[in-house]
């Protein structure tokens, strides 16, 4: 299986998004990766705690407060994602529970399309995008939302001005 999924023992799971619509995830996963032509490459995605994902945003990006997903690429990406070996390992994406839960409610998105998208968005970010310039962010902005279409995922992700919310 190309996606590992793991929850925090910590984290306390509600009705909006238990065990087995996180187990979704999985799918959405492989389907991007499908997509973008890495069938065969490995990835974990790991459900966190807010507190947890705010000191890793702290230490790693130097902005102490909690976000929605970091990714973390492994170092180097594999030369060859797409061959079968077991050496395509992409890195790890780490989703913050409780933070997500209330963006989706904010963005009047359903719980199960927000935690998809921060699988997307953290695919893309393992795979090189970024969002660090404003012409970057268009460009992940426009793969992420073809990505979305594509998995009936019916949710606009809005734009945010470059910068705004992640400076430290």
């Amino acid at each position: 299986m190309p996606i590992d999924l793991w929850i925090q023992d910590e984290v306390s799971l509600s009705a909006a998004m238990d065990a087995v619509a996180l187990e979704n995830l999985i799918q959405v996963g492989e389907n991007v990766l499908a997509l973008m032509g890495y069938p065969n490459a490995h990835l974990t995605v790991i459900i966190e705690t807010d507190a947890n994902v705010q000191s890793l945003n702290a230490q790693y990006r130097g902005i102490d407060r909690p976000t929605d997903v970091l990714s973390f690429a492994a170092e180097p990406l594999p030369e060859n994602i797409g061959d079968e070996s077991d050496a395509n390992y992409l890195g790890d994406i780490l989703i913050a529970y409780d933070y997500t839960l209330n963006q989706a409610q904010a963005q009047e998105h359903s719980p199960q399309d927000e935690f998809a998208l921060m699988v997307v968005h953290g695919i893309l970010h393992l795979l090189g995008y970024d969002h660090d310039t404003p012409e970057s962010q268009q460009e992940m902005w426009q793969q992420q939302q073809a990505l979305l279409d594509e998995l009936g995922i019916n949710i606009v992700v809005p734009d945010f001005v470059h910068g705004e919310d992640d400076e430290p």
